[in-house]
């Protein structure tokens, strides 16, 4: 019964009214640009506090976890479509070898989370030809 009154059109098809926006989903959209010197990675974070974000570096992927918590009010009166989304998520982006993960430099404002992380000079390759004998 929850469901229903949480998702009341999932099972009518997903382009029907508004698409699928299953309030049981929440993933947070992230763009990955390459800045030339840095890469630069954001991510759209609404309603998310800075004490329920965790970020790392494992294994060359840069990490995140967090947890939007569902407001904990009472739903109003014909309240028919719920599509905020909550829940706890992990978001994993590989990163490139050549950035500086020792020198991340991350800020949060405004429910959108910024990362850069600075390139490292790669060393140019040398061609040395190999003499066939």
């Amino acid at each position: 019964m929850s469901e229903l009154l949480h998702e009341p059109f999932t099972n009518l098809g997903s382009d029907r009214w508004f698409g699928d926006f299953s309030s049981a989903r929440f993933l947070p959209r992230v763009d990955v640009v390459d800045d030339g010197e840095t890469l630069r990675i954001t991510a759209e974070l609404p309603g998310i506090e800075r004490e329920d974000l965790q970020m790392s570096i494992e294994g060359g992927s840069l990490i995140l976890r967090g947890e939007k918590k569902q407001d904990v009010r009472s739903e109003e009166n014909g309240c028919y479509r719920l599509e905020r989304s909550y829940g706890a998520f992990v978001r994993s982006i590989p990163l490139p070898d050549n950035v500086d993960v020792d020198k991340v430099d991350a800020t949060f404002d405004k429910g959108v989370l910024t990362l850069r992380l600075p390139k490292i000079a790669q060393a140019e390759s040398t061609v040395r030809k190999i003499e066939i004998k």
